[in-house]
């Protein structure tokens, strides 16, 4: 399974990923919320969902883009809204 389609599974079960900056765990909420293969794919994709954690909280903090992702994210919510106009 593709990261983002796991990430976007987990929101569709109403759960929050977080990590803390300096520790290599994946923490979630409400605890027992997931299904025990969403938590096996979590394992197997650990570091790339932390990285993913790490670059955007690093965009909220400072509003510096990290990543080509974090820039495609912005296009497109910017080419949505001005769709609505």
């Amino acid at each position: 399974m593709h990261v983002g389609e796991l990430l976007y599974q987990v929101a569709e079960q109403g759960v929050t990923l977080r990590c803390k900056k300096n520790e290599d765990r994946l923490h979630y909420a409400p605890s027992g919320a997931l299904p025990a293969t969403l938590v096996a794919q979590l394992k197997e994709h650990k570091l790339e969902v932390l990285r993913i954690l790490r670059e955007d909280e690093e965009y909220r903090r400072t509003g510096i883009i990290q990543c080509e992702r974090q820039a495609f994210d912005l296009a497109r919510n910017y080419l949505a809204q001005d769709g609505k106009t």
